[in-house]
Parts: C-alpha cells; structure tokens; sequence
C-alpha cells in the first residue's frame, strides 16, 4: 500500500467512524430528508430536479445494513461524506507527505461536509463526486488521454444526476483537466465524444419518466409526460417553495450579507488555523503550479462567491439553512490549499514531521473549539417524534395539512416507511393544487377530495368537500376558520371531527427549548410545540381561565423565549387580575424581545410585508404597556409608550386616542391635535368622534 492510499485509508476510515458515532439514529430534522427517504424506499420522483442518482444510489444503499431505512440512509450518507474526505487526502498526498491527512482532517471536520453527513439526502453523494471530478481533473491535466477525457465526461455528465450545482464547476474542471489542450488536429474529435460521454451520463434522467410511467406514491410533477419532464429539468412546477424567495429581491441585492454569513462560516466551521494555511498554500501554487491555482481558483470562485450572486437569498435563518449545504464545494479547494500550504511549511529535512504536526493541529482546533460537541446529534428525535406527535393528535380517517418540508416530508416519511397511521391523509399546502398530489392521494385511496389551499376561499372549498381537516402548527390558515383550541399539535378546522377525547400524550426527546437547539430545522419543529400552546392559552384567556391560560402561556414562553407574543398574553392577563404594575413589567419584556424581532428583520432582509407585520404587532403591544403604565401613575412613562406605538405604526388611531386622553384637562391643544390625527388614521373612530368637539370647544374658550 502506497503513502497515498494509506493516508487516504486513514482518512476514510476515521472520517467515517466519527460520522457512525455522532449521527441520529432515526430521521434527520432536515429540510428533504424525508421526502429522499420516502424516495429512496420507493424509488418515487422527488422534486425538481428529481436527483434520480441519489434516488437509484440510495435505493440500492438502503438495502444493506441494519435498522430502519433512515437509519440506513444515513450510514449511505456518512459514507459518501467519508469517501470524499478520503479521496481529497489521497489527491492532496501528491503534494508531499502527510499533508493528505491534512487536508482530509480540515474537509471532514468542516462542519458543512459532517452535518451532510448525517441527513438522508443527496449533499453527501455530491461531495464524493464532486471530489472525484476535481481529483481526476488534477491528474487528466498534464497527461491527457482518450480514455481518461471520455471516463471525465461521462462523469461528469452522471453527477449532473445527483446535484446540477456542478455545472458551476465546469470552466475550473476544464482548466485543470484540458489545460494541455488537444491532440493537434484531433480537438474536434475530442469534443465531439465528450459531449456524447457527457449525455450518456445525464440518460440517468431518463429514470424519471420511466419511473413516473409506472404510478409510484411520489410522481412530483409527472414527468411521464413531456411537459412535466421539461419542468422538473428546469425546476418548472416545484410548488411553494422559499427557493423562489430571491426573485423577491434585485439581483445582487442580498450579496454581501451572504458573503458576510460565508465569512462566519469559514471562521467557525473551518478555523483559522486551516485557513492561514490555504492562504499560503494559494501562494505556493501561484508559484509552483500556475495551472493547478488558476483550476482551483476558477472552481472556488464559480461554486462560492458566484453561486451566492446567483441565489441572492436573504440572510435568515431558514434561507442560510438552505444555501449552507452549497458552501461544501468552496471548502474543498480551501482544504486543499490547506494541504498545499502543509506542503510549503513543511519543506526541509524535517517536512513530514511539521506537515504531521499541521495535520493534528487542525484536528485540535475544532475540538478546542467545540465543534465536536456542537455536531453531536446521536439524540436528535426530533423529526421522528414531532411526526409521531402530529399523526396522535388527529382522529382516525382526518386530513391532516402541513406546509412546510420538513413537517409535511416527515410525516410521508412515518406513513409510507414506518406504516404509521396509513389512513390519515398528509396533504402539502403548497402542493394541494398539484395534479401528482391529488393523483398520490387519489392512488392511496384516500377519500380526501384535493384542491388548492392559497386564498380563503380555497380553504373554505376545501372544507366543504372533507368532513374532518385538522392543520399543524405551521399551516397557514385563515384564523375564522380555526375551530377550539389545539389538540396535541394539530387544530381542528371548522367542522372537523373530534379528537382523541383525553388529548394525545406527547414525546418530546431531547432539550426542547427554541434557543438551545442547535440548527434551524429542529428549532423550527420545537416552535409548532411552543405554537400550539401559545393558542391554547389564548383561547383559554377569551374564556376567562386565568389559571389554565397561564399555564399553556408560560410553557410556550418556556419553549420560545424569544417569542414576544406569549408576554403580551402573559401581561394581558395580569391587566384583568388589576396587577397593572406587573402587566407593565411584563409589556417592557415584550418590548426588548420585539426591538431584537424588528433588529433582525432588518439584518435578514426580510420582505416589506414581514417587517410591517412585526412592527405593527409591537405597536399594539406599546399601546397596552401605556395603558398599564397610565393606570399606576407613571404617567410620563406612559406617554414614551405610547410614542414608541406611533413610531412603529404611525396611523395607529389608538395610540393617539390615548395620547389625547392623557393629556385630557392638561392641553387642549394638544388633546384636540391627537383626537384630529386618530380620526384622520380611522374616520370611524367612535371615541374620538365623540370628544373632539368638547375639546375644541374647551381649547376655544381657552380652558
């Protein structure tokens, strides 16, 4: 065995044993992971692009091993994930000793590559070949030959079939692999046969319509037919999904707050540490190797920053969830220029004692950093038991709506590869309109008559067609259409049937708390809990339970400490109980959590409707603080109240309204000014209607 394939093996082998130690053992909170497990189990077409590599390779995959099919995915996963850090060290050994293990160690303690690692969908395959395409690439380039240029092309054009992403590494892989150029009088050939390569390697699409022909559960799109083909080739017909989110904004317009997450990123998931050396290691191959920088520098910059230019997503929480899987790409050149400055360091007589050096530093620096803690999710249930929770909560033979991935998918997921409540019907709203998801139902034998969920008047179709539809926590319904509190974490809908009479016991595995969790997926799903009693002790309070209400109110507040909407309920309560000084104590925690909500609407950019939504909440909850702060007295602090309601929602009638009252018998002018402005926010504003003649008549007399 070679020092290469030796370091390689290392590699591999630690990669993979650390990734088996650290992964979940059942369904991965992650935005399509239980879509891919459904197709993988099924062999369904998933949705656009469909990915059919990774669907035929974890198909294949999942027949081996032990443990349910996620579990099984998962190990495909880590797998694949531990290959390519293995195939990174043995192209980057070339450039001297130990500095394979280098660069393996910086790929496979990336926290990008080892989160990937651990969810059922097709990242992890995309690294494997992606570091396949680049390694055959650094060794095609001096020495081109026939076949090595059809073996590349054809490759090439079948990891198309796991990830379209690698289009973007094209002009790089050409200038690492055909920098030589071309048999003279033979360029015509060469690339006439790449071309042929490269399609037959995309025919792997051709799985899609040949699936589709034959009616599985999951036909996303249809591409049985022309049209359907053509759209999932082009993303056409994916639904409502936040991919489509960036077409909201300018071209460019979220660019540098992305490169300013990607920054965070390579400082955090990466360490400083890896990064000086890649610096160095850029340097020595500008000197050295001008091909191999130019390749790699051309790869990084398609796959990194030009690809944040393309996606233009906004710098939230859930988008950045979904664009950071992309940086994987970027990461392989930084770890191998890693290795290339391993290399430049460790020239002399003692080189493979400072490049071995290198290689257990950038080991101890994620440890010290406690990245191994942070990636640990061998206890991470979450998505299995919110499906589990989510299917108990609803009566037999129910429609159960979800809108979205992980919710929806998780819940395919426990139906069509755990057989968990078969009977109920999992609808997408996003998708309801879809022809393929009638279809899927309609195949099912589902009784549940299927159609469009987007307007009110859609919901109210809907419901006049099915007896019993119930909508978990992030469904987006009209609020006349909810019927009675939650039960579990579904709510009923008007007319729905009953459910189970003593309310479902819920499991909830794990540190349940929004703030501690440490990914976006899982903290979302720890907010339908916190949702769903947030709703029970609002109606609770309508009913005039003060006991239950708090209750239900101060567990979600526990659940979602940040949520400001569970304090205002918390302090509306403590308003009717006449503890006004404790409502308004209540009302400035409110306050702080909603200045850091509208603080971050602005750091993530997010949408004009989203931001005003925010801060008109606030300013309802400004209103009541005044109104509490007034009743002990602290009149001045009162009147900051309320004018901190009219800076958020200026044409709030109330906030002027009270503003007029506070000032009622002390300034006339002022009185009659903010009744004026009350009326011209709400002509109807009956109060201000009332006094505002006897406050201009009292500003008149001079009294």
């Amino acid at each position: 065995m070679t020092s290469r394939t030796r370091q390689a093996a290392v590699v591999f082998f630690a990669a993979f044993l650390l990734y088996l130690a650290k992964m979940p053992a059942a369904l991965a909170p992650y935005r399509d992971a239980g879509e891919f497990a459904v197709a993988a189990r099924t062999l369904g077409v998933s949705h656009p692009p469909s990915y059919p590599l990774y669907v035929l390779s974890a198909h294949a995959a999942s027949g081996f091993g032990a443990g349910a099919v996620s579990y099984r995915l998962n190990l495909f996963s880590g797998l694949c994930a531990a290959g390519a850090a293995g195939l990174l060290a043995w192209t980057a050994a070339a450039l001297g000793p130990w500095v394979g293990v280098a660069a393996g160690a910086v790929f496979a303690l990336d926290a990008v590559p080892w989160s990937v690692a651990m969810v059922q969908e097709m990242y992890a395959l995309m690294a494997l070949l992606g570091v396949g395409l680049f390694a055959w690439a650094v060794r095609l380039g001096p020495t081109p030959s026939w076949r090595g240029w059809l073996f590349a092309c054809f490759a090439y054009g079948l990891a198309l079939g796991d990830r379209t992403d690698l289009l973007l590494w094209a002009p790089g892989l050409l200038v690492l692999g055909a920098s030589a150029g071309f048999p003279r009088g033979r360029a015509a050939r060469w690339l006439g046969a790449g071309v042929l390569m490269g399609l037959a390697g995309l025919s792997v699409y051709l799985f899609l319509p040949l699936r589709s022909s034959t009616g599985p559960w999951l036909d996303w799109n249809h591409p049985a037919a022309l049209d359907g083909f053509i759209g999932s080739l082009t993303r056409r017909g994916y639904g409502g999904t936040l991919d489509l989110l960036s077409k909201s904004y300018r071209t460019g317009e979220n660019f540098a707050a992305n490169m300013g997450v990607y920054g965070t990123h390579l400082r955090r998931d990466l360490g400083l540490g890896p990064l000086l050396a890649a610096l160095a290691g850029l340097a020595a191959l500008l000197r050295r190797d001008p091909r191999v920088f130019a390749g790699t520098g051309l790869l990084y910059l398609c796959s990194g920053p030009l690809f944040l230019w393309l996606a233009n997503m906004p710098p939230n929480p859930h988008a950045l969830a979904i664009v950071e899987p992309h940086y994987m790409l970027s990461d392989v050149l930084i770890a191998y220029w890693a290795a290339a400055g391993a290399a430049w360091a460790a020239r002399g007589a003692q080189g493979a004692w400072v490049a071995a050096a290198l290689a257990v530093l950038f080991v101890l620096e994620p440890a010290a950093a406690g990245r191994f803690a942070r990636m640990d999710r061998r206890w991470d249930l979450f998505a299995h038991d919110w499906a589990d929770n989510a299917l108990r909560s609803v009566p037999p033979g129910a429609a159960l709506v979800a809108k979205k991935d992980v919710q929806i998918f998780s819940l395919w997921h426990h139906q069509l590869s755990l057989g968990r409540r078969p009977e109920v019907a999992a609808v997408a709203q996003g998708l309801a309109h879809s022809p393929w998801h009638q279809e899927s139902l309609r195949r099912a034998r589902s009784p549940v008559r299927l159609s469009a969920l987007r307007s009110p008047e859609d919901w109210r179709t809907f419901l006049a067609a099915n007896p019993s539809v119930w909508a978990t926590m992030d469904a987006e319904v009209p609020p006349d259409l909810l019927s009675g509190a939650p039960n579990g974490i579904a709510s009923p809908l008007a007319g729905a049937a009953a459910g189970p009479s003593a309310g479902p016991f819920l499991l909830v595995r794990g540190d349940a708390r929004y703030e501690a969790r440490p990914d976006f997926f899982t903290s979302d799903l720890v907010e339908s809990y916190a949702a769903a009693h947030q709703r029970r002790g609002a109606l609770l309070v309508q009913k005039g339970d003060a006991q239950g209400a708090r209750r239900e109110l101060t567990k979600a507040w526990s659940l979602k400490h940040r949520s400001p909407e569970s304090v205002d309920f918390l302090a509306f309560l403590r308003m009717q109980e006449h503890d006004d000084a404790g409502a308004a104590g209540l009302y400035a925690s409110s306050a702080r959590l909603y200045d850091r909500t509208i603080a971050l609407t602005r750091e993530y950019n997010s949408l004009p409707e989203t931001r005003r939504g925010v801060q008109w909440a606030a300013a309802d909850s400004a209103v009541n603080m005044g109104v509490a702060l007034e009743r002990t007295g602290r009149r001045d602090e009162a009147e900051a109240a309320y004018r901190r309601a009219l800076a958020l929602r200026p044409t709030l009638a109330r906030a002027h309204f009270n503003l007029a009252v506070l000032y009622w018998n002390r300034d006339w002018g002022r009185v009659v000014a903010e009744l004026e402005a009350a009326l011209a926010a709400d002509p109807d504003y009956a109060e201000a209607k009332g006094y505002l003649p006897t406050a201009r008549a009292r500003l008149a007399g001079g009294r």
